[in-house]
């Protein structure tokens, strides 16, 4: 049996399935653990709403930036050892966030996290496309969406418990112990899934060349756009959530991480109905319909911040509307994309990485902006902002774009 085989075989095992799944989950309780925390980390390092936004912010950039140099990396090492190094990364980044005594030394540790977090998603999804069938790859990218929604319910109850009870830090103490364990168990069960003899070298220029093509194939970028959409109103989402619903709605840190159960509904509603619709009609009328449904995001969104719609439940309820039509449209659109260049799945992986993140540190960073800007207006009406023209930017791609 040859190693390309077995490998592939590994791929559509439980096992391999259920490993991804735990990788993935770094970044997502990473990104959202300290979310109820944020504002006691601002009042202790004495750090104002727009700046600890500016955390959020700091992370993504630094991902962004840095997620394709590990794509061309893991193209020309093998994924594992960009895998298992990002990790290594990762925990050092929360051992200076846990001993953080101000702002600087704050950002220099999410910086840090981040550094490490953007060798994990591109390369975890370049390993998936290696290693398994296309349907496989739809449900697995499928259930790391879901599980982002279902660990911003966990997570920052976590968060809220543990700040509670041992304070802010113990929220990154966490986050290094639950690393160090993830990298023990990957490092004994998952294989490398890209061969020797299918590595390409490393040739910057050529890379270079590759990320240019990508950006300019509609198969690639067009297909794309409704996803970057959706991942920068998720960083919004991330920036103003806590204090929508902490300091506006009075709701405590564990009751703020249920209340997320709604987008965790939303993202598993989403994500069936997308995969179902996949296996019958493809992933052109998946498209259609996700366009459809973010369109009445965007109707759903302006009447929150016109106040057609109002209060505590009027938000989730649009939250969870937010969640099902990323549910929808994500996996189908990841899968496409990296689908598109396949023999350079490392490069694609790490390049729509880059720009998902990227588009959420501007999601983050456009909450920010605007708060320090017209600070007249509350979170609430802020958040609205931004989420109507991002809806509709992905409405009009999703109707426009050709997935395979």
């Amino acid at each position: 049996m040859s190693r390309t085989h077995s490998v592939a075989m590994a791929g559509d095992g439980l096992l391999f399935g259920a490993v991804v799944l735990l990788i993935g989950s770094i970044i997502r309780v990473g990104a959202s653990i300290y979310l109820p925390a944020m504002p006691l980390i601002g009042r202790m390092l004495g750090i104002d709403r727009a700046l600890m936004s500016h955390t959020l912010t700091v992370y993504f950039v630094v991902f962004a930036s840095c997620i394709v140099i590990a794509g061309m990396v893991s193209d020309a090492y093998g994924r594992r050892p960009v895998l298992l190094s990002g990790m290594v990364f990762f925990i050092l980044g929360s051992l200076v966030c846990a001993t953080a005594r101000g702002y600087n030394s704050l950002i220099a540790g999410r910086a840090l996290q981040a550094f490490g977090a953007s060798m994990i998603p591109g390369t975890l999804i370049a390993m998936v496309r290696d290693a398994c069938s296309d349907l496989k790859v739809i449900s697995l990218i499928g259930w790391l969406a879901v599980l982002g929604g279902l660990c911003l319910v966990a997570a920052p109850m976590l968060g809220g418990l543990l700040t509670s009870v041992l304070g802010w830090r113990a929220n990154f103490w966490f986050l290094a112990l639950f690393t160090l364990t993830v990298m023990i168990i990957s490092w004994l069960q998952i294989p490398e899934t890209h061969p020797a003899d299918a590595r390409n070298r490393l040739n910057p220029g050529r890379t270079l060349g590759l990320t240019a093509a990508m950006l300019t194939s509609p198969a690639f970028i067009l297909v794309l756009l409704p996803v970057i959409a959706f991942f920068a109103l998720q960083g919004a989402f991330l920036a103003a959530a806590p204090y929508i619903v902490m300091n506006g709605y009075g709701l405590g840190p564990a009751a703020f991480g249920a209340s997320n159960i709604v987008v965790v509904i939303g993202l598993f509603a989403g994500r069936g109905f997308g995969a179902r619709l996949f296996r019958l009609r493809g992933g052109i009328k998946v498209y259609r319909c996700g366009a459809l449904a973010a369109l009445a995001a965007a109707l759903a969104f302006a009447a929150l911040g016109g106040g057609r719609l109002s209060g505590l439940w009027s938000f989730l309820l649009v939250s969870g509307l937010f969640a099902a039509v990323f549910g929808i449209l994500a996996p189908v659109g990841m899968k496409s994309s990296v689908t598109a260049f396949r023999s350079h799945s490392g490069v694609a992986a790490a390049l729509q990485g880059a720009l998902l993140l990227g588009a959420s540190a501007l999601g983050s960073a456009a909450v920010g902006l605007l708060l320090r800007w017209l600070p007249h207006l509350g979170t609430e009406t802020v958040f609205a902002l931004v989420a109507v023209p991002l809806c509709l930017a992905a409405a009009a791609a999703a109707a426009c774009s050709r997935p395979v």
